[in-house]
């Protein structure tokens, strides 16, 4: 693996992940707690050498998994409301042994060189400090502290939440055969818990919560009464969505917030034309033309299913786009939490559904919420349609790494149709 930084600056990014001040020892590096001077901890210059010259003999599978041929490291997560599975003392959650195979098998925490390699990762987005969870440190530092843990084993809990599934095995394998076993060895926990354990295909998923966290109050001192009373059902979707780690949970979530004013939006706007039409001084009731037309062009609009009226959703989708978002603010805090996603979605269709490019800051905002619903509404029918005949379907964990940039745009779209739909308290 190429890293050209050296130790020291490795040092330094492990100083932000901390919270620490940092400083330079003959032969080690010293953390110094910032809320805490008492709270201190070494990190051996020569064992930070020696894991990065490690980390360097191995190749990067793909965003989160590594392998060096005989060991094959991949980063998991836990579906569901909460972790059942947390790692012991030791660091693991469960080890196993297959001698036909020639395998090990360890649900552990990340190991100090999957540590080091997500800390080079996310160094090259310049977001180092996002791979650590927000919690209650001093208290966490002080019992570290007097357990005397190394600067190594403390960033693996610091960099919180996460869990690696770690592959050993006595003779070289390739990385097909690594992730064909680990996909087995996932299937077979998954089957005998009831608990879901799954890859986590990108890198880009594991800073998206600390992102919206930036531009939130955390600190729960600054929190203010509620002003406003907002939708039940809007709210509820809502939770669900921020309560989901699972991208495709968390988008169709979204979506189901701005569903809901779908055929209220959708009969206002025809309502309006039929109105419109009738009140021209064109139009005349008398003349079978004007009526025909009229009736004509109520057709193009809906349509009968089952003794039901239909209409047309992702037009549904663009009327509640244009009611409801302001797209200045939409670009306004798509910038605040990653300012590169307005560059994506201008250049980057949604490859696996067959979504158009959306410029969100060009000046034709009929051209704008025309492309932004048709990029909304074809990713959700890829999400939603399965049949193996589909052109344009999404697979789960496979097309997450793509997915996963569309979240953000929805959930800010989502946000503001809450907002604007909600009532002074």
């Amino acid at each position: 693996m190429n890293i050209s930084v050296d130790d020291k600056k490795f040092a330094e990014w492990i100083g932000e992940i901390l919270r620490c001040d940092l400083s330079e020892q003959d032969n080690h590096y010293l953390y110094v707690f910032k809320h805490d001077d008492e709270c201190s901890f070494n990190l051996s210059k020569i064992k930070l050498e020696d894991t990065l010259n490690e980390l360097r003999n191995y190749t990067e599978v793909s965003e989160t998994v590594i392998s060096n041929g005989s060991e094959y490291e991949v980063l998991v997560r836990e579906e569901g409301p909460f972790f059942r599975f947390r790692p012991r003392d030791n660091d693991c959650v469960v080890e196993v042994e297959d001698i036909e195979n020639n395998l090990s098998y360890r649900l552990i925490r990340p190991s100090t060189v999957f540590c080091l390699y997500l800390i080079h990762k996310a160094s090259l987005t310049g977001e180092v400090r996002e791979l650590s969870k927000p919690m209650a440190l001093r208290r966490m530092y002080e019992h570290w502290a007097e357990e005397n843990l190394c600067v190594l084993d403390l960033i693996k809990r610091v960099i919180g939440g996460r869990l690696t599934l770690h592959l050993k095995s006595s003779v070289e394998k390739s990385n097909q055969d690594f992730e064909r076993f680990s996909l087995a060895f996932l299937f077979n926990f998954t089957y005998n818990t009831d608990s879901a354990l799954v890859p986590q295909r990108d890198f880009e998923e594991l800073l998206r919560s600390n992102r919206i966290t930036r531009s939130r109050r955390f600190n729960l001192e600054e929190l203010d009464p509620p002003r406003r009373y907002y939708l039940p059902d809007l709210v509820h979707y809502y939770q669900l969505a921020v309560g989901t780690k699972n991208p495709m949970l968390e988008y169709l979530s979204y979506y189901h917030i701005a569903e809901h004013f779908f055929e209220s939006v959708f009969n206002d706007e025809l309502i309006d034309k039929v109105k419109d039409t009738i009140t021209h001084p064109e139009f005349s009731y008398k003349r079978k033309k004007d009526i025909s037309s009229l009736i004509k062009d109520i057709g193009k609009s809906i349509k009968m299913r089952d003794e039901s009226m239909t209409f047309n959703e992702q037009e549904g989708l663009r009327l509640s786009l244009i009611k409801f978002v302001n797209v200045d603010e939409l670009v306004d805090k798509i910038k605040s939490y990653d300012e590169s996603l307005l560059e994506h979605y201008k250049t980057n269709a949604v490859s696996f559904a067959g979504g158009v490019t959306v410029n969100l800051e060009s000046d034709e905002r009929e051209l704008c919420f025309k492309h932004l619903a048709s990029r909304i509404y074809k990713t959700r029918n890829a999400i939603v349609h399965r049949k193996e005949s589909e052109k344009t379907k999404y697979t789960p964990f496979r097309d997450d790494q793509k997915l996963v940039k569309e979240v953000p745009l929805i959930r800010f779209v989502a946000e503001q149709i809450i907002f604007s739909t909600s009532q002074l308290a």
